[in-house]
């Protein structure tokens, strides 16, 4: 509720761009393939090739998704002379990841 809080007492600017930036990482994470990803390079970098035959997609599939994670601001390439490595925007993004799966609210009985 901190960060709601919070939320209130910013200016409608920042507010916006704070609800611009959550809506762009939610829609980064709307997607299982996308979040496989990111559990992937949990363990660290990767070279984007290594994701074909992991998640069994087209390359093509695969760095439209990278494209959607790094625009997101979630993961960033690095180029290793012909290949682009791919790693995880920030440490914390695991514990992240974990703390929205229990968010979760059980389903009520019926």
């Amino acid at each position: 509720m901190r960060i709601f809080a919070g939320l209130c007492k910013m200016t409608h600017n920042a507010a916006a761009a704070f609800e611009e930036v959550v809506s762009t990482i939610g829609k980064a994470l709307a997607h299982p393939a996308r979040v496989k990803l990111l559990r992937l390079l949990e363990e660290g970098e990767r070279c984007g090739c290594e994701f074909v035959p992991l998640l069994g997609l087209d390359p093509s599939v695969v760095s439209r998704h990278l494209s959607v994670l790094a625009r997101a601001g979630l993961v960033v390439p690095r180029r290793d002379g012909v290949r682009i490595m791919w790693g995880l925007a920030s440490p914390d993004l695991p514990r992240v990841l974990a703390c929205l799966a229990q968010l979760r609210c059980p389903k009520e009985p019926k």
